[in-house]
């Protein structure tokens, strides 16, 4: 007998949620894996930032963008892979709650019912992420789980400049997420500090947070033109406020942050929510609001490397191993930074009528951005005007379970280009791609 929670999730709660702890994700697995020959359907997951404005660009309807239990707070991300609940500070005006698994992971069963992906990788990590990811993630976690997050978000502004003590992040802007968005835009991503700016010129600024009509940390930011469709690499550490087009970003497993402008075009950013991201093991509860010791904890090496562009921008580049006649291959965030193959983002375009057989060596997470056709079993289409609380067929995970079957089969069943986006997590690849580029 499948166990069903009595909570939904906050976008489909029509829908039954099963409880993997429970009993019986194994047989549920089984089944998942079977329908579409190892390829899991993945839920879009949305959630909303109360200091964020959406830029509506995440393809939804026009009336699906403001929920009316959201207490005004707006839909301007799409995470489509998380293992973990996010935190956005968002509650839910039917519960009077956070939202219940804000952002984590569900596979569409084929019963149509909803289970945690995280579930079915608890009753069999091998077979949905492989021995090898496994064991990384049991290195790094503890348990096995995702080690990756792959999300989109979609600002009408930049958001705050903020900065992660522990989390990396890899972007991927895209002209697919962005049409119209002219190649010679302005769309800038500030980054680091400014060579000239010194240690008393941070602490000073960071000493106005609250006290004044803006405390001005993005002034002594150096801002860079993002270039559609290749990938960029922002190290832990390092301050930025990035662009407001809308992004596709892969970051470690973890959400933490501290947000060092206390004033945006969404509005003011008080002291005490500046340090609400951060993680205790990561910045003490006894140092917020703690200027000094900020400025001595914060890395200017890193935030004033004179080359900090050149080496983490990483231009598209041909991925020999998977393109072919019809299909066209390219690797968007690739090669080794802070010392080893962190994840990787690779962009497959099939042709209509085309078709690729596709085994990487790690299994994926995947997304459509144009066309229809098949991966594996599973149909794709992309889609546009989506309704809140309906279910889409975008996205999917490649399991360890296809890849152990020979891969799976990608076919364009359609009249355009069927394209799609993986994300690979840390070190799927035994030879690092692009390593002899980005060298």
């Amino acid at each position: 007998m499948v166990s069903i929670l009595a909570d939904k999730l906050h976008e489909y709660p029509q829908q039954d949620v099963i409880d993997g702890t429970a009993g019986g994700p194994d047989s549920i697995l089984d089944d998942c894996l079977n329908e579409n020959d190892g390829v899991l359907q993945l839920l879009h997951r949305y959630a909303g930032r109360t200091f964020c404005t959406p830029g509506k660009r995440l393809r939804l309807d026009a009336k699906s963008y403001y929920p009316d239990y959201m207490n005004g707070t707006g839909l301007d991300e799409l995470w489509m892979c998380c293992t973990v609940p996010i935190v956005t500070g968002v509650i839910d005006t039917r519960t009077n709650k956070a939202p219940f698994r804000e952002g984590e992971s569900h596979v569409l069963t084929p019963n149509g019912q909803f289970i945690s992906l995280q579930d079915l990788i608890a009753a069999n990590p091998e077979a949905v992420m492989g021995e090898k990811v496994t064991a990384f993630a049991k290195s790094l976690y503890g348990t096995p789980t995702w080690p990756i997050v792959s999300k989109k978000f979609d600002n009408l502004n930049p958001i705050p400049h903020h900065l992660h003590w522990s989390k990396w992040e890899v972007y991927d802007i895209n002209s697919f997420d962005n049409p119209g968005v002219c190649p010679s835009h302005y769309h800038t991503t500030a980054m680091g500090l400014y060579p000239f700016v010194t240690k008393d010129d941070f602490l000073a600024c960071m000493k106005r947070f609250g006290q004044d009509e803006y405390n001005g940390v993005r002034h002594l930011s150096p801002h860079v033109m993002m270039q559609l469709d290749n990938g960029f690499v922002m190290p832990n550490g390092v301050l930025h406020s990035p662009t407001d087009l809308c992004t596709h970003e892969l970051h470690v497993t973890m959400d933490e942050h501290f947000l060092a402008e206390d004033l945006t075009l969404d509005g003011r950013i008080g002291a005490a929510d500046a340090f609400y991201a951060c993680r205790e093991e990561d910045y003490p509860k006894d140092r917020h609001e703690d200027w000094e010791y900020l400025v001595e904890k914060f890395d200017f090496a890193a935030n004033q490397d004179p080359d900090f562009v050149q080496k983490n921008r990483r231009p598209a580049i041909t991925a020999e191993e998977f393109a072919g006649d019809g299909v066209d291959a390219k690797w968007i965030v690739y090669g080794d930074f802070l010392g080893d193959q962190k994840c990787s983002i690779l962009r497959l375009t099939v042709q209509p009528g085309g078709k690729t057989h596709f085994c990487p060596e790690s299994p994926a997470l995947f997304h459509t951005n144009g066309g229809s056709g098949r991966v594996g079993k599973l149909k794709v289409q992309y889609h546009q005007d989506m309704i809140l609380g309906e279910i889409y067929p975008e996205i999917g995970f490649i399991t360890q379970a296809a890849l152990a079957s020979g891969g799976v089969e990608i076919e364009n069943t359609g009249s355009e280009p069927l394209v799609l986006t993986f994300d690979f997590p840390q070190n799927a690849h035994s030879k690092t791609p692009g390593a002899g580029v980005t060298n």
